[in-house]
């Protein structure tokens, strides 16, 4: 068996099916998965070649690249889709409240700090208008939210969920600002891929292998049945997350280019603006799967 060191902030629907189902190990594979609660540090051991490839957001793949000049590349896209929702404390009835406040935050300029400034933007609300404080995941920032040591956190299910229950307000959906958002993706450094291609392959042949028995539509209950048991989800959640598996990890050109076109908007990715294609390579995945794009 090859090892795998794979890094991520959850493990996704296919990651499961591909694990339990023994698609993972059909091709020679022990993944080991680690959970990031804290984007610095992710984004930093990556860099470092702590873990082998990373399983989130291509944003931020694309932002660490073009700040920081980290060679990454993208291979595959695993989810399109986004549920996550900016959710304030109780008597935060409005976007309009939260100038001069403090929010949760993670990365700072990627993922949903970047999708929280679209939102706030939106309303005419500056980032210059309100403090952002650097806390971590959803379950960290849940934590803060919580804690009444910020305003307004950006969150995914289940931290979501526990923050309305606890008497949140729902001020915006991210899918109503950022639609198609590509969620997850299997992303590493350059060099990386290119001297670990055969492993690369058959990582991705097993992922699409998972997307196939996934789609299935006699499988759908067994498949939902796993992400709740596993990663403790609401049925209605596990719904969402399965709801947004790309078939067969196929790259979508147009939701990268969505993800630039609004980093240029939020003037975090300054020129010069490289084109998509500098971002992904697809022939990992068009050798895995024997398909064109």
């Amino acid at each position: 068996m090859d090892i795998l060191n794979i890094t991520g902030y959850h493990r996704r629907p296919s990651h499961l099916v591909a694990e339990n189902k023994g698609f993972f190990a059909k091709e020679g594979l022990e993944v080991r998965f680690h959970e990031a609660t804290y984007a610095p540090d992710h984004n930093r051991g990556m860099a470092e070649g702590r873990w082998d490839m990373s399983l989130s957001a291509a944003d931020t793949m694309i932002a660490r690249t073009t700040t920081d000049g980290v060679d990454f590349l993208l291979f595959m896209q695993a989810e399109e889709g986004l549920s996550a929702y900016l959710i304030g404390r109780p008597g935060v009835d409005s976007i309009d409240q939260l100038r001069g406040k403090l929010l949760a935050g993670d990365p700072g300029d990627s993922n949903l700090d970047l999708i929280r400034k679209k939102i706030l933007h939106s309303h005419s609300i500056d980032e210059k208008e309100y403090d952002t404080e650097i806390i971590g995941s959803s379950p960290k920032r849940l934590e803060a939210f919580l804690q009444g040591r910020v305003a307004a956190a950006m969150l995914t299910p289940p931290s979501s969920d526990k923050a309305l229950a606890a008497g949140g307000v729902l001020l915006a959906e991210a899918e109503n600002y950022v639609p198609n958002w590509p969620l997850t993706c299997g992303w590493a450094l350059r060099p990386w891929l290119a001297s670990h291609r055969p492993i690369v392959v058959r990582f991705i042949r097993a992922w699409v292998a998972a997307t196939d028995w996934l789609c299935e539509s006699a499988n759908r209950e067994e498949c939902l049945s796993l992400i709740m048991t596993q990663e403790k989800l609401t049925r209605a959640a596990a719904e969402s997350a399965y709801r947004k598996v790309v078939p067969k990890a196929r790259i979508n050109r147009s939701a990268l280019n969505t993800v630039i076109e609004l980093r240029k908007e939020m003037g975090v990715y300054q020129p010069p603006h490289r084109p998509v294609e500098r971002f992904y390579d697809e022939s990992y995945w068009r050798e895995a799967t024997g398909l064109s794009t």
